[in-house]
């Protein structure tokens, strides 16, 4: 330390100024005044002319008086000129020094000498967290041995973190209880011959005991083998320095969780969101946490007049948590419905929750009693971390609490889902409940799907065409009736033969075997290659359709469902003549019919509902298959998706069918508007006539809430092209009842025209 008398240039003032060294070049200057009434008193170093780049901080003394620490880098042989403004009328009070003359490191007791507490926790905040980046510290050894010893000398025996639970990939769970003050981790650190190095860690903070203690836990990578470091802990008024032990064999995390964590529902959460964090295997670790030591489920049933209710869903992804159950509350003493987290205040969901009427069954044969059905979404919850149970609170005006916790939730996405599907009954479905409620949940179960769908397997049956016209995808699922009158019709169509490609897409994975041995006595019956892309995972139509086009290698694709069986031949060629680039003629479809002959499909339209949702229709629907109206050829809104002929690279180029559609539904007239809005027209085409046996296969889908995925997929089309969809229709209202096409121009060398494609600008 040096201690200098400074020299006045006006009227002196009751000064002392010391010097340290910190380490390296890097010093602190200390100049101790008495309080000033004019202004907040600061200090300007120069050297050889120049203005010296300096960090001050102001710290209080017991006595009362203040005392401003600047740090500092010196550099270069010139002296310093400290200059000390406090506004007053006496001036300002300079001082001049020579940082070389100071050899010796800092003496952490000389600089913590008449600090008043918090001035400590100030320094010590500056000389771990802000200066040492700002002056290059955080690696000189003269520097981090001078702060080890000033941390030291605040904390003469810091306690050591010890580790709680072993987590997954060498991280750890670490818990420690600091003084009440330390509120929230600010910044951590760790100290030790290496440097000073900043880290990230999550925390969670509990709440004050009775000895004005908190519970802090934290997550952290274990230390190195050699140990010996220093954890420092800052808050915004608290600093908290812990002693790092060397590596060691942390205690199992099954044993923590059923001990501390079969308790402590906010804890447990917490560390449910820090594992799915950490990895995937993580994520699977907490789910097996919490299934292996599950949580009692708690419900209030009760068959009296008195409030009773009960939670029995809660599925969570990374939208956040859908909540439903039923609530009894005859005399409406409701007063809020909580959704407790992991930290902080519970979520108030009372403003969130949709109703709707449901009956209870009161235990006596075939009786029901009224009760209030619920669903609610929070968003954000657990920052989709898996938690498998909840806790919800239902307050009473009365200041009853009736504490509720469902039995163990799924965690996958297709469970998820399901649930979700089926968490409002379809006829009290709203597009407000859609919205707010399910909508989010399962955007997020169909982008998770999505993005963990492994790659299917495919397997070919007979030689591989050389250079297809066409290829034909068929997606499989569960219902494999039609198959064989399927592949005969095929087989006996001669161009078909010749310039087809065939490619089935089995979406029911499990019975994988079984269809392969089907088509492959199919082609040994039948002689018609073909191929069998098996997904790993069950993904819905459009994924389905995706996968097999993919798989596609024909200029025209057609998308045809299992159901639908040709009724002549030629049917193929005759579509993909249809397709025209001069016309921008961009995709096809047939007539369809169903098993009787009356028409199931004759081009596809749009109307609204009564709740002015864009529905799907089909032309002349019902009608005899003669109907002169339905034999016109003509542009139309859309066709189906049960046979849609179009341009491979069209298909590729509009990014296929979407998958945010539920399951299978509004998919196909979603992909119409795509290519309608890349500026292509959509041609319904009576001349080609094919049998469609419709709904007989997603019929027996057992997670298919045909009311609730439907009306999903309804609102999802119409939020997304409401406006487009109501001029396409206004556009068809205005033309000429029948808009025939002329005749095509003669047919070109290429079956398929090569369409040169421009992304057309969203809407």
């Amino acid at each position: 330390m040096l201690s200098l008398a400074p020299a006045a240039s006006a009227a002196a003032v009751p000064t002392q100024l010391e010097l340290h060294r910190l380490g390296g070049p890097a010093f602190l200057l200390c100049w101790t005044l008495e309080a000033s009434p004019f202004g907040k008193p600061s200090i300007a170093l120069s050297t050889g002319g120049r203005r010296l780049a300096a960090a001050s901080i102001s710290l209080g003394l017991r006595d009362g008086r203040e005392r401003l620490a600047v740090a500092f880098r010196a550099s270069g042989p010139d002296g310093i000129v400290a200059t000390l403004s406090d506004q007053g009328p006496q001036g300002d009070v300079t001082a001049s020094f020579d940082p070389a003359l100071v050899h010796g490191i800092a003496d952490p007791k000389d600089i913590l000498a008449d600090l008043a507490p918090q001035a400590r926790l100030t320094l010590a905040n500056a000389l771990v967290r802000a200066w040492p980046p700002l002056f290059g510290l955080s690696t000189a050894p003269s520097y981090l041995s001078f702060l080890r010893q000033f941390l030291l000398s605040l904390f003469s025996k810091p306690l050591a973190m010890q580790p709680s639970a072993a987590l997954v990939e060498g991280h750890w769970l670490c818990e420690t209880l600091v003084p009440a003050d330390f509120t929230g981790l600010q910044a951590a650190s760790r100290l030790d011959g290496a440097g000073l190095t900043r880290l990230t860690l999550n925390s969670r903070i509990g709440a004050a005991d009775r000895n004005g203690r908190r519970e802090l836990h934290l997550v952290m990578e274990e230390p190195p083998a050699r140990g010996g470091g220093l954890l420092l802990l800052q808050s915004e008024r608290s600093l908290v320095v812990r002693s790092l032990p060397g590596r060691q064999v942390a205690p199992s995390l099954g044993r923590w969780w059923a001990g501390k964590a079969a308790s402590r529902d906010g804890l447990r959460n917490w560390v449910v969101e820090q594992l799915a964090g950490l990895s995937g295997q993580g994520r699977l670790l907490a789910i097996e946490m919490q299934r292996r030591v599950p949580l009692a489920v708690q419900h209030v049933r009760r068959d009296d007049d008195l409030p009773a209710a009960e939670l029995d869903l809660a599925v969570c992804n990374q939208a956040g948590l859908l909540i439903g159950g039923w609530l009894r509350d005859p005399d409406e003493l409701l007063e809020e419905v909580l959704l407790h987290r992991a930290g902080g205040e519970p979520v108030a969901m009372l403003p969130r929750l949709q109703r709707f009427p449901v009956r209870l069954p009161t235990g006596e044969e075939g009786e029901t009693r009224a009760a209030t059905g619920f669903a609610a979404f929070a968003c954000d919850y657990a920052a989709g971390a898996p938690v498998l149970q909840p806790r919800c609170e239902i307050k009473l005006r009365s200041g009853t609490t009736l504490t509720l916790r469902p039995p163990v939730q799924p965690a996958d996405a297709a469970t998820i889902r399901a649930r979700a599907l089926a968490a409002i009954p379809p006829q009290y479905l709203t597009a407000a409940m859609l919205e707010e409620t399910l909508a989010p949940v399962l955007a997020a179960c169909q982008e998770e799907l999505r993005e963990s769908r492994p790659e299917p397997s495919v397997q070919r049956f007979g030689p591989v065409m050389a250079r297809p016209k066409a290829s034909v995808v068929i997606p499989l699922y569960r219902v494999y009736d039609f198959l064989r009158v399927q592949v005969a019709a095929f087989a006996g169509d001669p161009w078909f033969v010749e310039h087809a490609e065939l490619i089935y897409v089995l979406d029911s994975p499990e019975h994988e075997a079984e269809v392969a041995h089907l088509l492959g006595g199919f082609h040994l019956a039948y002689g018609l290659p073909m191929q069998l892309v098996a997904m790993r995972r069950n993904g819905g139509f459009s994924a389905a359709c995706n996968a097999g086009a993919l798989q596609a290698r024909g200029e025209a694709l057609a998308l045809v469902n299992s159901d639908v069986i040709p009724i002549g031949n030629g049917w193929l060629p005759t579509l993909i003549g249809k397709l025209d680039r001069q016309r921008r003629v961009g995709a096809v479809g047939p007539k369809l019919l169903y098993d009787d002959g009356s028409l199931q499909h004759a081009g596809l339209y749009f109307k609204r509902d009564s709740k002015g949702t864009w529905l799907n229709h089909h032309f002349f629907k019902g009608m005899p298959g003669s109907y002169g109206p339905a034999n016109v050829e003509r542009p139309v809104p859309g066709v189906t998706g049960a046979c849609i002929v179009m341009p491979r690279a069209l298909f590729d180029e509009l990014g296929g069918f979407d998958e945010s559609y539920v399951i299978g539904d509004y998919e196909d007239s979603d992909l119409c508007l795509k290519v309608r809005r890349a500026g292509f027209g959509i041609v319904y085409a009576p001349s080609v006539a094919l049998y469609h046996l419709e709904r007989q296969s997603i019929s027996r889908s057992v997670d298919y809430t045909r009311g609730a995925a439907s009306q999903h997929n309804a609102w999802l089309q119409t939020r997304r092209w409401d406006a487009q969809i109501e001029a396409l229709m206004l556009a068809f209202a205005t033309s000429a009842a029948e808009l025939a096409l002329p005749e095509p121009a003669p047919s070109a060398p290429e079956l398929v025209p090569r369409f040169t494609f421009r992304r057309a600008t969203a809407a």
